[in-house]
């Protein structure tokens, strides 16, 4: 017996283009499950350790928290701030955290230990806002609302540069130059400007580049080469071309709202901003465009990505949520190991996912991993509880080695409703199914495959048949809101053609199902019309192009037939010439 063919759902797509790699890159993020944990206030800062461990650093309220980025679990808590703490970042080898804070002062931490190593009172109460370690782990850079850049020695705990002169309004945005020149850094102010800034030089002159963004700067970024720098603030997000002057490359206004954060991704592939909009905007960083858009349910105050190859979007929302978006759509899988009990002739047996070991009562056997393919059960992070299984081994325990044959169950795949109904020959009941199947997914193109199959069995006049004014409702209002559609359109013609002719509407006593019909009437007249206004316009276009064409056709004539005259007359009075 032969396994029934189920039904074949074409997946159509909408705006009539193919995905192309972004989308195919970014969709399994954008679609995924989110993973959502609460603060005790608003999320500003989100740091990812540049380690082998990528701790997550989430700045919130009074604290600055350290989490897994597999578990998501807590590691590490600082609460060391009187006051609102700002900017929560690691630096480069991950041992320190530094954090500004409301009062003004900036601490360091220890990161093993949580014990406050360093702190800076220079701002003098002023908020502190951007707090960054310098690319050879020597220095702090600082950015306040007393309008002044600091630079800050960890060795000595003193002050060694202030850039009181730089900004005239508060500094809200800074970034580090790259492990070749360390000495750099990037500010961005409310005074709309960006400024690039040498700390070796403490004179006027320090500042080597000056960008007007045009309104108040959020963020800013540059290129780990040095390249490039972007700043962002107001609804735009502007590229500036380092090495050439300072140019502007790209000014980039995709956000309705104001853009709050920016960040790179692990490769500097592609560049992210988050705003006020709920959107976060991911852009090519070749070409500037926008290839993809993440919404969420909030603002997006600060955003992070978790390497490598991009698996995981962090975001921090304004409500004391972030959220945490995995490829996989799953939180990475514990090491617990499952056991088997089994008496009465089976063996004991543990398998043991770390060690993959196989341990009884008697033996142990060392083996691979392609022969315990099929023993190994896997449990899912904590919640899951180990399964237990029964084998029967006649002589004890056996080995298995990679030669023994593998016999596998074949099982008939689980059919849907309208595939069973289909299989039956119940042409009403399964076109019934389709309509609640397609209901749930909301996919309507359930609907239409089921028109197509039974038109192939010609079977869709025995399914519209003998239907109550209910269930003839929900087809009249699925062909009212899809029979414009061009992939639905040959189909359901068909089948608003078999309706006309299997009810009458004139003598019908359901008002509903009356009204339904007119409006698919008026659709249809609709979609005639403006089938017939395409045509005209087509027709025009064809007019003008041929009547193009012609004129070039009489102007080519009329220049080959005047060159070709005076090439006569020159031929003409050449033998004049010669015979005089």
């Amino acid at each position: 017996m032969t396994d029934f063919k189920q039904l074949h759902i074409e997946r159509p797509i909408d705006d009539g283009q193919a995905l192309t790699d972004d989308d195919l890159y970014w969709g399994p993020l954008s679609n995924s499950h989110p993973t959502t944990l609460r603060e005790y206030g608003p999320v500003t800062t989100i740091n990812i350790a540049p380690t082998r461990q990528q701790w997550i650093s989430i700045t919130d309220s009074t604290r600055v928290q350290i989490y897994s980025p597999d578990t998501l679990s807590l590691v590490r808590s600082f609460y060391s701030f009187k006051d609102t703490a700002y900017c929560g970042t690691f630096r480069s080898d991950g041992r320190l955290v530094c954090a500004g804070s409301k009062d003004g002062i900036v601490r360091v931490f220890d990161f093993e230990t949580r014990t406050q190593l360093r702190h800076f009172k220079e701002h003098q109460g002023s908020p502190v806002h951007c707090t960054y370690f310098s690319r050879d782990k020597t220095y702090i850079f600082t950015g306040s609302d007393d309008r002044t850049v600091r630079v800050f020695d960890l060795a000595t705990e003193k002050q060694l540069s202030k850039f009181d002169h730089v900004h005239t309004d508060y500094v809200r945005a800074l970034t580090p130059g790259s492990t070749t020149n360390p000495h750099l850094f990037l500010s961005g102010s409310y005074d709309r400007t960006m400024k690039l800034i040498d700390r070796r030089i403490s004179n006027n002159d320090n500042i080597l580049m000056n960008f007007d963004h045009g309104d108040q700067i959020e963020s800013v970024l540059m290129y780990a080469n040095e390249t490039l720098a972007i700043t962002a603030g107001g609804l735009y997000l502007k590229v500036w071309d380092l090495l050439g002057g300072g140019r502007l490359l790209a000014s980039l206004s995709n956000h309705h709202k104001s853009i709050l954060c920016t960040g790179f991704t692990c490769e500097q592939n592609y560049i992210l901003s988050g705003g006020l909009d709920r959107h976060v905007k991911i852009y090519d960083a070749s070409t500037f465009r926008v290839v993809h858009t993440i919404t969420y349910p909030d603002a997006v105050l600060s955003l992070g990505m978790i390497g490598p190859n991009d698996r995981a979007l962090c975001v921090g929302m304004p409500g004391g949520l972030w959220s945490v978006k995995r490829r996989d759509g799953s939180q990475q899988k514990s090491n617990l190991s499952s056991t088997i009990t089994m008496t009465n002739g089976y063996e004991s047996i543990k398998i043991d996912n770390n060690n993959d070991m196989i341990t009884s009562n008697s033996s142990l056997v060392q083996i691979d991993d392609e022969s315990t393919n099929d023993t190994k059960s896997t449990a899912s992070s904590g919640s899951r509880k180990a399964k237990s299984r029964r084998r029967f081994f006649p002589s004890g325990i056996v080995t298995p080695t990679t030669t023994d044959p593998i016999a596998t169950a074949n099982r008939r795949p689980r059919l849907a409703p309208y595939d069973n109904y289909l299989r039956k020959f119940r042409a009403s009941a399964a076109l019934d199914a389709a309509f609640t199947s397609a209901l749930k997914r909301r996919q309507p193109d359930i609907v239409l495959a089921l028109f197509k199959e039974l038109l192939r069995r010609q079977m869709l006049k025995q399914a519209l048949a003998g239907r109550d004014d209910l269930s003839l409702l929900k087809i009249l209002r699925y062909l009212q809101k899809h029979i414009a559609h061009t992939t639905y359109m040959p189909v359901l013609i068909e089948v608003a053609h078999l309706i006309s002719h299997l009810y009458d509407f004139s003598t019908s006593s359901s008002d509903k199902n009356n009204k339904a019909m007119e409006k698919l009437q008026r659709t249809i007249h609709d979609e005639l019309q403006f089938q017939l206004e395409l045509m005209k316009t087509k027709g025009a276009i064809e007019i003008i192009l041929a009547a193009s064409t012609t004129s070039t056709l009489m102007e080519t004539n009329s220049t080959n037939y005047h060159n070709h005259n005076n090439n006569n007359n020159n031929n003409n009075n050449s033998t004049v010439i010669s015979t005089m």
